[in-house]
């Protein structure tokens, strides 16, 4: 399966919910986008998988909003999903100032940092939720999170394996189970001993077919109830982007005119490049001037 994916599954005899996640190909997208040093990678690619598992907890039309935020000022991380597999994930401006080769995410979240999930549950309802990091590590502080601000019973875990010289995502998979009404604490420690060491979240980068071939990993009646694609998603356009245009200096524009040049503009979010051609720019200044 060359797209990134989600399937939703049940298992030990309807007492354990698990979602599993195949979003190689989503983190390289995202890779593809920036120029990134590895923890950077590392700090991005854990948050929006996590992203990404959540999605499978989401009912259409839910969404929800991921922000961390470190102990570090202003280096924050963020990533949004749907229920319909969307995601997005950005870094702060500053990860780029960051001496990347000098520290490690765990110093970086350090002791102070903090989740904040914001859930849209429907009919404008919004939950929002916080808690703080004490694993320093992303993937353990989600489980952290919902025990913690939901109640719930759950083990994350995640297999990112990236090769850094080539910016090469190799593999990434991941996992979150939850206890189901009936399921018991000890229950949780037979998932992680069986279906966490699964030859998909261990074994080899062989592709799944996720409507089949995870089956074997589901002990006790084990069934997958639903899969869908994961995918990249912006909400920026041009259109969008014409007022960070505006808010250079007029005379830089006119030069822009004058020199017969384009104007790139970046999405912060996401580091799509739209470009402004001269007459485009000209038609700006004379739409903005007429205000």
């Amino acid at each position: 399966m060359k797209s990134s994916w989600i399937a939703k599954s049940i298992a030990f005899d309807g007492k354990v919910r698990i979602i599993f996640m195949d979003n190689t190909h989503l983190l390289q997208e995202i890779f593809n986008r920036r120029n990134m040093s590895p923890v950077m990678m590392e700090a991005l690619g854990r948050t929006v998988s996590a992203a990404g598992l959540i999605a499978g907890l989401l009912k259409d039309p839910q969404h929800m909003s991921l922000k961390i935020r470190t102990s570090s000022a202003g280096l924050n991380i963020f990533a949004d999903a749907d229920a319909t597999g969307n995601v997005r994930g950005y870094l702060s401006e500053e990860w780029s100032h960051l001496p990347t080769d000098r520290v490690s995410l765990g110093e970086i979240i350090g002791s102070r940092g903090t989740m904040h999930v914001v859930q849209e549950t429907g009919m404008n309802r919004m939950f929002t939720g916080i808690t703080d990091m004490p694993y320093a590590n992303i993937t353990d502080d989600i489980s952290h999170y919902y025990g913690q601000s939901e109640q719930t019973p759950t083990w994350v875990t995640l297999n990112i394996c990236i090769d850094h010289q080539k910016q090469r995502v190799t593999s990434s998979r991941g996992m979150l189970a939850q206890l189901l009404p009936g399921g018991y604490p000890g229950l949780m420690q037979q998932v992680k001993e069986t279906v966490g060491r699964s030859d998909f979240m261990l074994g080899s980068h062989q592709q799944y077919e996720a409507h089949h071939e995870l089956l074997p990993s589901l002990p006790g009646g084990g069934a997958i109830l639903e899969t869908k694609s994961l995918q990249w998603y912006c909400e920026c356009s041009k259109e969008m982007l014409c007022g960070l245009l505006l808010s250079l200096e007029r005379e830089e524009l006119i030069n822009f005119v004058l020199q017969a040049e384009p104007a790139e503009v970046v999405c912060n979010h996401c580091g799509e490049t739209y470009e402004f051609s001269p007459t485009e720019i000209q038609n700006l200044l004379n739409t903005s001037q007429g205000r």
